[in-house]
């Protein structure tokens, strides 16, 4: 084999060998390690990323709203995807507060009619509510992190 091609093969393994570190020591996938979008994040831990609606009651306790009859017609994996969908939309702000104001509208009027039995409800936020992925799901009510997107308070009623 000649010099050159040795050399070229070397230079080939080397930029392999040092991109792979590079992305692992980065946490970044980089073009042609990972072409895709969807994987050009690397957790150290696997993260699950979703949208939670919590009412805020009188006494300002912050109660999740997953139960069916509280998001009825949704539930609660297509309505965190219908709002994912709003968010990443562009010009997103005003239709995100409608979007939450209706759930919050929908949710009292159904709790008013006797359909559910969950609080009555003084405003509803919306987060990004991001865990660690563990076995059974036992931190479902312990988040790592939550960031508030949408703080949407009651219309007083006249």
């Amino acid at each position: 084999m000649s010099k050159s091609r040795l050399l070229l093969i070397h230079l080939l393994i080397a930029g392999v060998v040092g991109g792979s570190f590079y992305d692992i020591v980065t946490r970044q996938e980089h073009w042609p390690f990972s072409n895709y979008p969807m994987f050009a994040r690397v957790h150290r831990s696997p993260v699950l990323s979703w949208f939670r609606l919590f009412g805020v009651t009188p006494d300002n306790r912050e109660v999740p709203i997953v139960d069916h009859t509280y998001l009825w017609p949704l539930d609660q994996s297509r309505l965190p995807i219908g709002l994912r969908a709003v968010y990443q939309a562009e010009g997103n702000g005003p239709r995100l507060h409608d979007a939450v104001a209706d759930a919050l509208r929908r949710y009292e009027q159904r709790r008013e009619a006797g359909l559910h039995k969950g609080p009555e409800l003084r405003a509803m936020r919306l987060y990004s509510v991001d865990w660690d992925v563990v076995p059974y799901a036992t931190n479902v009510d312990k988040p790592k992190s939550r960031t508030l997107l949408v703080d949407v308070p009651r219309e007083n009623r006249q």
